[in-house]
């Protein structure tokens, strides 16, 4: 059985993306964040040594705080996001190898998708959760303007997502939204990014 990682968005509405971050910093960003409530993380895999920060991860919490692979391009990502420990992939693009591979493995699944071609083409492919991407262009009346007619489709907005878009995009209708922890305020810095983090929880509810 798949991860239910639409279950997870609904229930936390925010995940933080470490992208750019090594090993030890996204465990040290992830306490902090973790200590200000936020339960759900992705680490892209274009990141410094990306498969050992989601193990260490999902060592450190097991299944308290659910970890994702993301910038997933390929089924092969897929595999070696598993074998890390990923829960569920992103991806900036739907990719019919990567739902396919990911649904074998029982990963969870958030493939990005922009025009609502695209979002039907995720939906038909078997993705969880339709990531809207990047939304910081076109701001959180794209989010609306989609769901008009397709109402049903669980969506979570990322792009260039911080505190004040992510309460627009969630009162447009997104399940959930993804937040670069660049946008949190400057990661070696822990003060600035716990002071963006209950920024960002006051604007989720």
């Amino acid at each position: 059985m798949a991860h239910d990682i639409l279950d997870q968005v609904r229930r936390h509405r925010a995940m933080v993306i470490f992208r750019g971050q090594s090993p030890r910093e996204c465990l040290s960003l992830a306490e902090v964040l973790h200590g200000e409530g936020i339960r759900l993380f992705e680490v892209t895999l274009n990141s410094a040594d990306p498969f050992a920060a989601i193990t260490a991860l999902r060592a450190e919490y097991g299944d308290e705080l659910p970890v994702g692979a993301g910038t997933v391009l390929t089924a092969a990502d897929v595999e070696r996001a598993a074998d890390a420990g990923a829960q569920f992939v992103v991806s900036p693009h739907v990719d019919e190898d990567v739902l396919a591979r990911a649904g074998q493995l029982g990963l969870g699944t958030v493939p990005g998708a922009f025009t609502a071609t695209e979002v039907v083409r995720a939906v038909r492919l078997g993705a969880d959760v339709v990531k809207v991407f990047p939304i910081s262009p076109v701001g959180a009346e794209h989010i609306r303007q989609l769901r008009g007619p397709l109402p049903d489709v669980p969506m979570m907005a990322t792009g260039g997502v911080g505190p004040e878009l992510a309460g627009a995009c969630l009162a447009a209708g997104c399940a959930g939204v993804g937040v670069g922890v660049q946008l949190l305020g400057d990661p070696s810095d822990p003060p600035s990014v716990r002071t963006q983090a209950r920024r960002l929880r006051s604007a989720i509810g």
